[in-house]
């Protein structure tokens, strides 16, 4: 009886190569399932994408929802003295402005040759005004008065600044200069304005810090005034008019003069003009930004979608109804009229509208045409107006549906995370299955291996017996 050949371990069977060959045919259930889910993880990360794109688009929305986007105003200031800065809405024009003095602190010194020496003592402020009474000066008292005190203990001038500046009811703060020979202390008044002068009451170790802005200067005096508190004064178009400030906001219409100089010398007066005029590179910027974001999610829809007939090649989410339905709303979105704004309604009418390609395309000089009509309402043809909501809120609304967390992005993802979840678990209870089977083939076939084994042992010794036979014979 010829022997039974094999290549393994009993009887040469390839046990290995036998049970690799049937797991291959066993696993392509696994590979179909582990396709499947790298194209749900495709899925997913396309609608990723998508909410990205979207996103971005929402941010560039919100910047057209602004009035002050479309009403901004800009200053030309010819002259010196002053700086202007408008607001949103500020009418155009032009004013003559010329400042007289600026407004000032009052400011306050101990002597330049005798160092200060403080001990224990008290100090008052009054505050008031200094105005003239019969060709004097007096000071007189704000009503109600406005006045503090410190008690002081120490017994060096920093430790009298210090506790100046650390009693913020004082309304007054401390400063120690070296003038080069002696320490000088300084107090100085928090705000400016001519009733924001201060009158100060020593006693004790601190009687010398005592100083009547009214007084007439004289040699004896221990303090002196290094800055007298004033108004700022100035002109706009030949009316004269004080502030306690250098900010002055209540002049002209959505205007802030801010004095930066004052004349000196025998010059009585600084001289300019302010022009104000409609400043549209803040519309114009936030127009060209919502263009740009649109057209990159119109970009990245079309990248996921489309289908390449040359190579027949299908995208990400070639045919998904979500991602059209998104394009097919947001494209009906742009095209919405706004009616009882003004006289411009559509997008189309300033500047943006459609290309062939399906992109948006922006003519800068449309919309600067509508600006510059005040009839045209473009302002509030994207901001609204008196709660009637125009393009920007509009636009915003329907990308609300696709970004919330209840919104057509989150339900789409939430429902193939759950598919990619459901494949997932099929796929580990596959592999504990071909687990299993593999190892039912490993002992199937070791048991062939014996019975091999032991039929290819019978046939050595029916061989050797018919062979022993045959040479008696």
């Amino acid at each position: 009886m010829a022997g039974i050949t094999a290549t393994g371990v009993g009887s040469g069977l390839d046990i290995e190569s036998l049970v690799s060959q049937l797991m291959t045919i066993e696993s392509r259930p696994l590979s179909i399932l582990a396709n499947k889910e790298a194209s749900y993880q495709a899925k997913l990360s396309g609608y990723g994408q998508i909410k990205s794109a979207l996103s971005s688009l929402q941010t560039a929305t919100n910047a057209l929802a602004k009035t002050d986007t479309f009403t901004a105003a800009k200053a030309a200031v010819s002259g010196d003295g002053f700086t202007a800065s408008p607001k949103a809405g500020a009418a155009s024009g032009s004013y003559s402005v010329e400042v007289m003095q600026m407004a000032k602190i009052q400011r306050v010194s101990t002597p330049t040759d005798t160092s200060f020496v403080p001990s224990a003592g008290k100090i008052t402020i009054d505050y008031g005004t200094v105005t003239d009474s019969g060709g004097s000066n007096v000071f007189v008292d704000d009503v109600p008065a406005r006045t503090a005190s410190l008690e002081f203990e120490g017994s060096t001038l920093e430790e009298l600044r210090d506790a100046i500046n650390g009693n913020s009811t004082l309304g007054i703060k401390a400063s120690i200069v070296n003038n080069g020979t002696e320490d000088q202390l300084v107090l100085s008044g928090s705000k400016t304005g001519a009733n924001m002068a201060f009158k100060i009451t020593g006693e004790g170790g601190l009687a010398d810090l005592s100083f009547d802005p009214a007084a007439t200067p004289a040699p004896t005096d221990t303090m002196y005034s290094v800055q007298t508190a004033q108004d700022a004064r100035i002109k706009v178009d030949g009316i004269e008019l004080t502030r306690g400030k250098n900010d002055i906001a209540d002049v002209i219409d959505g205007v802030t003069l801010t004095l930066t100089n004052e004349p000196s010398g025998t010059v009585s007066s600084l001289k300019g003009t302010v022009t104000i005029s409609s400043d549209q590179s803040a519309a114009k910027t936030a127009v060209e930004a919502f263009v740009k974001a649109y057209n990159d999610v119109a970009d990245t829809l079309k990248n996921l979608t489309v289908y390449n007939t040359d190579t027949s090649t299908a995208s990400t989410l070639t045919g998904d109804s979500t991602a059209r339905s998104i394009q097919t709303q947001l494209r009906a979105a742009l095209g919405t009229a706004f009616s009882g704004f003004g006289t411009v309604s559509t997008l189309s009418q300033v500047g943006i509208s459609f290309a062939k390609d399906g992109t948006l395309s922006f003519d800068n000089g449309k919309l600067s045409k509508a600006m510059n009509d005040p009839e045209s309402g473009v302002a509030s043809l994207f901001a609204g107006k008196d709660g009637v909501d125009g393009f920007a809120a509009s636009f915003n609304s329907r990308l609300d549906g696709f970004l919330n967390s209840d919104g057509v992005l989150a339900s789409r993802t939430a429902g193939i995370n759950a598919t990619i979840k459901s494949i997932t678990k099929q796929y580990d209870t596959l592999e504990t299955r071909l687990t299993a089977t593999e190892a039912r083939y490993r002992a199937q076939f070791t048991k062939l291996d014996s019975l091999i084994s032991s039929l290819n042992d019978t046939s050595t010794y029916l061989t050797q017996q018919f062979s022993t036979k045959s040479s008696n014979n």
